[in-house]
């Protein structure tokens, strides 16, 4: 291997709060580039590098997995960004840490600058964009204010309060929960704004007289003085004509829902179940694939069943970690199904491991419980975006439950 030539470092750079260095990850070796005294670190900087323990002292406890995240990043030659504090003199000191791979495949090279001193001032910048947030009296558009914590509505201008009806002034208590019609989108919704802190999106939500109105919202979530809050604008009314929602009445359920949840009732495993509700998939027209979870959640495990054509085959009974799957997201938020229009965008960790890989692109899962804890999740699949709609639930949940029913006598059986 040809040998790596020093780079120098211009003599200025060493006045500033920087570090260069470089990491021999051949030999494990660290060494600086400059002289630079880089705040609490350049005080053993040579550590801070070299000793997990001496980094756990000092890192602030929140930033210590991004820290982790970042050392295997410079093992595996990823390039790295990212903002970490460290606790030293009684104080919180923050720094940038960047790192990048050479041309040399041996090395590793990258800088961390100390930049505490311009944090006050970029706090500031902050501070003063978030309160304007919370003054929305004047906005020319419908605005309101939510609480982070139980996004309970704390304050609304008057078209806001004149468009969904509400009156801040008689002491009611309002919820964003109440406003969304599209209810069982809102968890998905507040877990994506919360993760991007800007959220653009189309919903379907109650306005005056009980009508239901489908409108462009812009939210946005920021924090000032230590509280979390929501702020919702009405960027536009979709439906230039608003319809009154009539009284739900059961729908009657399809003769051929009927005739295969019949004969579920006489089949012997999950396949031959599994194998009935694909060959009956043009009830749902896009529909692709049928998968079973199996829930074991006291034993952190879910173990599924598929069938049909995905870009990736998918072994009957694979088992995965029940954190962080669908049934954890729908058990934990109280939901009775779950419709994902587009797996790409969402941030579940199932759907990037399972689902994405497989060609999965929007799908519908419907739970089912047993003595209180969930047993049985059915999912229902397309290779295609945007595929289920609500309005099929009724018939979905009248499939699960057969295929639930018929499960437990089939277990029953085989004991």
């Amino acid at each position: 291997m040809t040998a790596y030539k020093t780079q120098l470092v211009p003599v200025s750079l060493d006045h500033m709060k920087m570090l260069f260095w470089r990491l021999d990850l051949t030999k494990r070796s660290f060494v600086n580039l400059n002289d630079c005294v880089c705040g609490v670190l350049g005080l053993e900087n040579y550590r801070f590098f070299k000793d997990r323990i001496y980094r756990e002292r000092i890192i602030f406890p929140d930033d210590l997995a991004s820290i982790d995240s970042a050392f295997n990043s410079f093992k595996n030659r990823v390039t790295v960004r990212m903002i970490f504090r460290v606790q030293g003199g009684g104080s919180i000191h923050w720094f940038k840490l960047t790192g990048w791979p050479t041309d040399d495949h041996r090395y590793y090279e990258g800088a961390v600058e100390d930049i505490s001193e311009h944090i006050s001032q970029l706090k500031g910048i902050l501070n003063q964009q978030d309160l304007s947030l919370l003054e929305i009296a004047d906005a020319e558009y419908p605005a309101a204010i939510f609480s982070g914590q139980d996004n309970n509505l704390l304050d609304a201008n008057s078209s806001f309060q004149e468009l969904f009806n509400v009156d801040l002034s008689i002491g009611a208590k309002y919820y964003l929960k109440d406003l969304v019609k599209s209810e069982i989108k809102l968890p998905l919704l507040l877990e994506t704004l919360l993760l991007e802190s800007r959220l653009e999106t189309e919903l379907l939500l109650a306005t005056e007289n009980a009508v239901n109105s489908r409108i462009s919202c812009l939210f946005k979530y920021f924090s000032y003085a230590g509280e979390g809050y929501i702020r919702l604008a009405v960027v536009d009314q979709m439906d230039a004509v608003k319809s009154v929602i009539p009284e739900v009445v059961p729908p009657v359920q399809r003769h051929e829902v009927t005739v295969l949840c019949q004969n579920m009732a006489e089949c012997s495993s999950i396949d031959e179940m599994l194998n009935l509700i694909y060959d009956s998939r043009d009830l749902f027209p896009g529909m692709d694939v049928i998968m079973f979870s199996d829930v074991y959640a006291r034993q952190n495990k879910v173990v599924v069943y598929p069938k049909g054509e995905m870009l990736e085959p998918l072994e009957p009974a694979s088992q995965y970690p029940y954190t962080g799957t669908i049934a954890e997201n729908i058990d934990k938020e109280n939901l009775e199904y779950v419709i994902v229009d587009d797996t790409q965008k969402s941030i579940k960790a199932i759907d990037w491991v399972l689902f994405v890989p497989k060609g999965i692109r929007s799908y519908t899962a419907k739970a089912l419980y047993v003595r209180g804890a969930m047993r049985t999740v059915l999912i229902f699949c397309s290779l295609k975006i945007n595929t289920f709609k609500d309005e099929y639930i009724v018939d979905m949940t009248d499939i699960a439950t057969a295929f639930h029913q018929q499960l437990k006598k089939i277990r029953k059986k085989s004991l």
